[in-house]
């Protein structure tokens, strides 16, 4: 069964992306039109330099970056011009675990179309912007997912480049493998506490996956949520929604904290939803709520105490959404070349590139580029590549 695509999700503002990240999807799986992909999305400075770092090799290595084949285990270097997007695609790999940096920093997307998450036959797309490395944590609280008690989610881990690092997922220890994820099901649709218990307090990210309904009372459909640490919990969440079906926010908070819970004003305790316990650690409870009708709304704590809130909706027997309802992210400074009074910055560029040829080892051959200097802003053009500055390693 295959649902219309109706994936939203949310779109960090600038200041807080960052220069490090690592991709973490779905695999691809069986679908004969499924496919992997990743985007990496310029800011609004002149020109932006990227590396991707794709994973140690696997049997069947296939990713697409435009025009060119690419195999696990490359590295690549290119630039982008501002506001310009790169995407990488692979109908047989599993993305998860390639490695990007950028300078200044990026956006990141992570998406999957014709997925099936889980033993139930339901496919759908999914898209998250991915958490930048600098915003990573320690300490998770995954909730369950409303209305597919009988089908539950799935989790993925990574911990990026970093080695020797456990993890508590659900109580039991487990070992995360540099740019390898972890993913463990949870058809049983409890909620789940996960934390780095080796490792010197690396930082780590989880996405949760929706698994597609396995009986016709669940409403479960491909559908992926970044979750924020909970070092990343925030007082107040402002979000709208739009129409769909059903429209949930899950809340995670401390059992000491539920009381002071407001949504636009009113008490949102005990009295107004049902909470769980967290198996492992009985101070956490996750409750979720129904949203009324499409509107905006502000979920606060008047005590200012932080607490996690995720958004989750679908169209019954179409598609489902999710994404975090808001985060505490960290701000980054992006540095970017004035148009105004940046000469001697145009004028290094320009010298860079009359010393410098690219090429591709793949093509041994060097990339055509010319130079267009309009008020001051140096842009570079190549010739058959969408990305600029193109060299692959292998």
């Amino acid at each position: 069964m295959s649902h219309g695509g109706c994936s939203t999700s949310y779109n960090l503002s600038t200041e807080y992306l960052g220069s490090s990240y690592e991709v973490l999807t779905w695999p691809p799986g069986s679908q004969g039109d499924g496919k992997a992909s990743f985007s990496i999305v310029a800011s609004a400075s002149a020109w932006t330099s990227v590396r991707v770092r794709f994973p140690p090799a696997s049997d069947g290595c296939d990713i697409e970056f435009g025009a060119v084949r690419l195999d696990c285990g490359q590295t690549l270097d290119f630039t982008l011009l501002s506001a310009e997007t790169a995407t990488f695609t692979s109908t047989t790999t599993d993305l998860s675990g390639t490695l990007v940096d950028a300078t200044p920093p990026v956006a990141v997307y992570a998406s999957n179309s014709h997925v099936t998450v889980g033993s139930g036959n339901i496919s759908d797309s999914t898209s998250e912007q991915l958490f930048p490395l600098s915003a990573w944590g320690s300490e998770f609280v995954v909730a369950p997912i409303p209305d597919n008690s009988q089908s539950g989610y799935s989790i993925r881990l990574s911990c990026g480049s970093a080695v020797n690092v456990s993890v508590d997922v659900a109580g039991v220890i487990r070992d995360l493998t540099a740019q390898r994820p972890l993913t463990v099901d949870f058809p049983d649709n409890r909620p789940a506490y996960v934390s780095v218990v080796d490792g010197g307090g690396t930082p780590i990210q989880l996405v949760q996956y929706v698994r597609g309904a396995t009986v016709t009372t669940d409403s479960g459909a491909p559908a992926a949520l970044v979750i924020p640490a909970v070092q990343r919990f925030t007082d107040v969440y402002h979000f709208t929604t739009g129409f769909a079906d059903m429209q949930y926010v899950s809340v995670v908070a401390r059992q000491s904290d539920i009381s002071g819970l407001r949504l636009n004003g009113y008490t949102l305790g005990m009295s107004r939803l049902t909470w769980s316990t967290v198996d492992t650690r009985p101070d956490w409870v996750v409750g979720a709520f129904i949203l009324p009708s499409a509107g905006s709304y502000t979920l606060e704590h008047i005590a200012q105490q932080p607490f996690g809130a995720y958004q989750y909706g679908y169209h019954r027997g179409r598609c489902a959404f999710a994404h975090p309802a808001g985060a505490s992210l960290p701000i980054q400074v992006i540095h970017s070349f004035n148009s105004n009074n940046d000469n001697n910055n145009n004028n290094r560029i320009i010298e860079f590139l009359r010393r410098h040829t690219v090429t591709t080892s793949q093509h041994n051959s060097s990339i055509l580029f010319a130079i267009c200097n309009v008020d001051l802003l140096t842009t570079f053009v190549l010739k058959g590549f969408a990305a600029n500055l193109l060299t692959i390693t292998r």
